[in-house]
């Protein structure tokens, strides 16, 4: 009796640990090309909507994600509004790493960085044929960016921040 006792107390063996997924990136070289992959990504699609005046602007969706994307919905629809007429492309120059995470942070961010963007090869003109760019326009603009993983519908990488942090003549100042 005292045999059946103890077989009851100690109840069936516990479930093992569920496994952890493997790490996204194993070094840092990994984290800086598929964050300069997501933001290349992200600036073919941007550069795509804008060359159309805005027409469609959902596209950015498969390149970002939180208030990145439902700021830039907004804005890209406005150009419709506009009617600017875009045509060149914004181009990336640099882009590093500040930090990196094998995981993503409670916020959902991987990669954090910048990029410094060549915005000499992008015109816009009004409807009357006038340029809309400012003569002072920085050539150079250094944004603050956050990589997160992309959801089933995306890229694997998006933008979920961007940021200006400088502005100048080149990605070094």
């Amino acid at each position: 009796m005292a045999l059946l006792a103890l077989t009851a107390c100690t109840g069936p063996e516990p479930a093992p640990p569920p496994k952890s997924s493997p790490p996204v990136f194993e070094n840092e070289e990994q984290a800086l090309a598929a964050g300069a992959e997501a933001y290349e990504s992200y600036l073919g699609v941007w550069n795509r909507v804008v060359a159309d005046g805005g027409v469609d602007p959902a596209r950015i969706d498969e390149v970002t994600t939180g208030e990145l994307r439902t700021f830039e919905n907004e804005s890209l629809s406005k150009l419709q509004e506009l009617g600017w007429t875009f045509s060149g492309a914004a181009s990336l120059e640099v882009f590093t790493i500040r930090d990196w995470y094998s995981k993503a942070d409670a916020a959902g961010v991987l990669i954090v960085g910048s990029a410094c963007v060549d915005m000499t090869g992008l015109q816009a003109t009004d409807g009357a044929g006038a340029s809309v760019i400012k003569p002072e326009r920085p050539a150079k603009r250094t944004w603050a960016v956050h990589i997160a993983p992309g959801a089933a519908d995306q890229r694997p990488y998006v933008l979920a921040k961007h940021e200006v942090i400088k502005e100048g003549s080149s990605c070094g100042e």
